[in-house]
C-alpha cells in the first residue's frame, strides 16, 4: 500500500514586488516615500536575512535594512538601476545615513522611510532588496519625483 507524503510550502525566495510609491515633503524640508506592494513578509521577518528597500537619486543611494541599520553611499553602479547581482556589493558600502532618515512605518504591504538631508526634489527610484542563502532578489524599480 503507497501513502501519500503531505508537502508543506515554505519560504524558499522572497517575493519582492512594488506596485507604487508616493512621495511627501514636510514644510520643514523632510521627503519621505511610501513604498506599497507585495513584500512576502511572513518570510522577510520569520527568517534572518538581509532585506530592504533601497532609495536612489543618480548614483547616490540610501538602503533601509529591516534590521534597522540605515546607511547612504554613492556607487556609479546604481546610476542605472540596482541588478540582483549588485546587492551584495551594496550591502558591503555606504556610512550612517544624514538625519531625518529613519524607517517611519513598516506595515505587511507598505514601507514609509524618510529621506537623508541631502536627498533633493527630483527624480528618484525604489527598489526592494533581500540576500537568500548567497541569492540576491530584487523587486521591479519604481521611478517617483521627490517634491
Amino acid at each position: 500500500m503507497l501513502l501519500a507524503g503531505i508537502a508543506h510550502a515554505g519560504g524558499s525566495s522572497p517575493l519582492l514586488s512594488v506596485t507604487g510609491a508616493d512621495t511627501l515633503a514636510t514644510p520643514a524640508g523632510v521627503r519621505s516615500v511610501t513604498i506599497t506592494g507585495s513584500f512576502n513578509f511572513d518570510d522577510l521577518l520569520q527568517f534572518s536575512f538581509p532585506a530592504g528597500a533601497i532609495v536612489t537619486q543618480g548614483s547616490h543611494f540610501v538602503r533601509y535594512d529591516l534590521s534597522g541599520t540605515i546607511l547612504e553611499g554613492t556607487s556609479t553602479a546604481v546610476a542605472d538601476g540596482i541588478t540582483a547581482s549588485e546587492i551584495p556589493t551594496l550591502l558591503a558600502v555606504g556610512a550612517a545615513a544624514a538625519t531625518p532618515a529613519a524607517v517611519v512605518q513598516l506595515r505587511v504591504d507598505r514601507i514609509s522611510v524618510a529621506l537623508p538631508s541631502d536627498f533633493t526634489a527630483g527624480a528618484a527610484s525604489v527598489i526592494l532588496y533581500a540576500l537568500l542563502d548567497g541569492d540576491s532578489v530584487v523587486s521591479n524599480p519604481v521611478s517617483v519625483t521627490l517634491p
